[in-house]
């Protein structure tokens, strides 16, 4: 099965100190994107306070030692093609050093409060049975944190990857 990009949108994140760290909440985002034809997508960034957050942040059960982000998406998608499937895939994070990293073992997505996923798979969000239906999606990150982690700043890679069934 040959995957086609057809929509990506690449969002570098500043994230928040992860362990032990000087507690800063800001998030710095920078968007690219290329849109198929037949998908409408819109997004934004969720804090703490937003509703969304908060509604879903309360279904989500954490383990000692795991770490919600004080941020999440929020995320609008519809499409036509009835062999479109779009995921959302999430790479290694990089401290703004460029020398320590967070692997996506260590990351889980909760999406619209379910339970929590690795972040090593792509995440599907919009399937082909949803063709024609504008689908509603609240993504939240979670770190499961290990002493080899270090605090600090890390710099995030989400994609939204559309590919096309044969």
């Amino acid at each position: 099965m040959p995957i086609n990009f057809k929509i990506f949108v690449w969002l570098l994140c500043v994230l928040p100190a992860l362990t032990n760290a000087s507690g800063t909440k800001s998030v710095d985002m920078q968007v690219q994107a290329d849109i198929h034809a037949s998908m409408q997508m819109q997004w934004h960034r969720i804090e703490v306070d937003d509703l969304h957050y908060q509604q879903m942040k309360n279904k989500i059960k954490l383990k000692p030692g795991w770490v919600l982000l004080p941020y999440g998406l929020y995320v609008e998608l519809q499409t036509n093609d009835v062999s479109r499937i779009v995921s959302l895939r999430v790479n290694n994070l990089i401290s703004t050093n460029k020398i320590d990293t967070i692997a996506t073992d260590s990351i889980y997505i909760s999406h619209n409060g379910n339970a929590l996923v690795t972040a090593k798979k792509d995440l599907a969000i919009l399937d082909p049975e949803d063709r024609g239906l504008l689908k509603k999606h609240v993504l939240l990150f979670v770190i499961k944190t290990n002493p080899t982690q270090k605090p600090g700043q890390y710099l995030a890679n989400f994609k939204f990857v559309s590919n096309t069934l044969p």
